[in-house]
């Protein structure tokens, strides 16, 4: 408003005023996909951050091969200060060098057009072939109450690893799965059996489907057809799982059932919920099976999946729904600890430097000191659990590290009735999994794990032998 009158009254504008203008940062400013194999797909992340004053806006294209490439999203509408993900996909579909620039184009006065140059090039390598024999299963007639096994062979005719996905049921849940392939590897030109159960409640006949996801480049996506007395053309209730997209752990998080429905109108009347799939070592455990809703606890980083069957007044039960979700720490340092005794005590420790020693205030975040002050512009340490009754975890975040070397530290306090156990340490680094060790370790013995480097994101192995420890709690 005083500018405006300002200029009314004949006064020279201010030149030196400074402009509310948004300004772009990338980081990286390059990406190398370098070799990949052809029709594989690789990602990649670019951090975009608007560090001006005003809001940013952008529309995201390729110089050239786009269909090659693809970029999640296409715009962004960023407020000053505020930054977001950007993620890159590249599919070569042929054996060349693709390389081309992601461009940016804003509303930056001056410099309305930046690129991020792209490396990438379509390469030979191992693929995986993934095959099904039989496609179809009939269970022929059984009689409700009784039960009837099939199963078909799911290969890997490639020469690459087969990694199978996630699994989908739809149609009847008088259907099941016996040993569910979900998230297994198969090696190539191998063969797993999967077997699959039939137990109908009524004689009017199933149908169903399950679909197989898995890294084949040329067939994501495969399906077998379920048949039983006859197959019918009832409707089946349909399970739905609502949750969070992602989890940081450890995490507790409310999953939703209430939109399951049936087809027909018929009223949901029971839940079942299962926790199907959890990482090696975690605790991880459903709070309520029988609600619509269930409370699910995810206490490490890794791969899980929650299923849900509900069942109809008539009894009819639907095929299970999945909720699959990866941990994944949204921390910059993630250290997390496990072992495998039901009641000892094991501690995990994270030092300040190398010149730090255990136990020592406030260079040692443990479980007597788990939120030190490090006195530093960057994120100092938490430890989220002191778990004093066995198979932890214990876990050890930084959000934003200082530069500085963090050795890690494991002391088994008290065997509490256990005897020799193994201690395992996994290190994530900007939610990537960088290393995993293991130890056998008596009582009051410590390991040295390991020592992060920051910020060059690394982990150095130590050799130093187990020893005793002086002290047992912080001075």
């Amino acid at each position: 408003m005083w500018v405006l009158l300002g200029l009314q009254l004949g006064c020279e504008p201010d030149q030196n005023l400074n402009q509310l203008v948004p300004e772009l940062t990338l980081s990286p400013e390059a990406v190398y996909f370098d070799e990949v194999v052809v029709d594989y797909t690789a990602e990649a992340t670019i951090e975009v951050i608007n560090t001006g004053q005003a809001p940013l806006e952008a529309q995201l294209s390729f110089a050239d091969f786009a269909g090659v490439y693809e970029v999640k999203p296409t715009t962004l509408d960023l407020p000053r200060g505020e930054r977001q993900d950007v993620t890159v996909l590249f599919t070569p579909s042929t054996y060349k060098d693709y390389d081309t620039s992601l461009v940016f184009t804003t509303n930056v006065e001056g410099s309305k057009t930046v690129e991020v140059p792209l490396f990438g090039e379509g390469g030979d390598g191992p693929t995986p072939d993934i095959a099904l024999d039989p496609t179809s299963l009939d269970f022929g007639t059984v009689a409700p109450g009784e039960a009837s096994t099939l199963w078909f062979t799911l290969s890997n005719e490639g020469d690459g690893d087969l990694l199978v996905g996630t699994t989908e049921q739809q149609g009847s849940g008088a259907f099941t799965l016996v040993g569910d392939p979900a998230y297994q590897t198969v090696a190539g030109d191998s063969s797993t059996q999967v077997i699959l159960l039939y137990s109908p409640t009524h004689i009017d006949g199933d149908h169903g489907s399950l679909t197989i996801t898995s890294n084949d480049p040329d067939e994501p996506e495969v399906i077998v057809t379920l048949l039983g007395n006859g197959g019918g053309e009832f409707e089946y209730p349909v399970a739905v799982i609502e949750g969070p997209d992602g989890v940081d752990p450890p995490e507790t998080v409310r999953l939703d059932g209430s939109g399951s429905y049936d087809p027909g109108g018929f009223e949901i009347t029971d839940w079942d919920w299962s926790l199907a799939v959890r990482p090696n070592g975690s605790g991880g455990e459903l709070q309520d099976t029988v609600g619509d809703e269930t409370e699910a606890y995810f206490d490490i980083a890794g791969q899980y999946e929650v299923q849900l069957v509900v069942t109809n007044e008539l009894g009819i039960e639907s095929p299970p729904a999945k909720y699959s979700v990866e941990a994944v720490p949204t921390d910059a340092i993630h250290v997390e600890m496990i072992w495998d005794a039901s009641s000892a005590d094991v501690d995990l420790h994270l030092l300040n430097g190398t010149d730090a020693t255990l136990f020592e205030r406030p260079d040692d975040v443990c479980y007597c000191n788990p939120a030190p002050d490090w006195g530093s512009d960057a994120e100092s340490p938490t430890l989220d659990l002191d778990d004093q009754g066995g198979y932890g975890p214990e876990n050890i975040n930084i959000g934003e590290p200082a530069e500085a070397d963090y050795p890690v530290r494991v002391h088994y306090f008290d065997n509490n009735g256990d005897g020799m156990l193994t201690a395992t340490v996994r290190f994530y680094l900007n939610g990537e999994l960088f290393a995993e060790d293991s130890q056998v370790l008596s009582r009051n013995e410590v390991w040295d794990a390991g020592v992060i480097h920051w910020p060059d994101a690394t982990v150095e192995a130590e050799t130093t032998a187990v020893y005793e420890a002086d002290d047992r709690t912080c001075f």
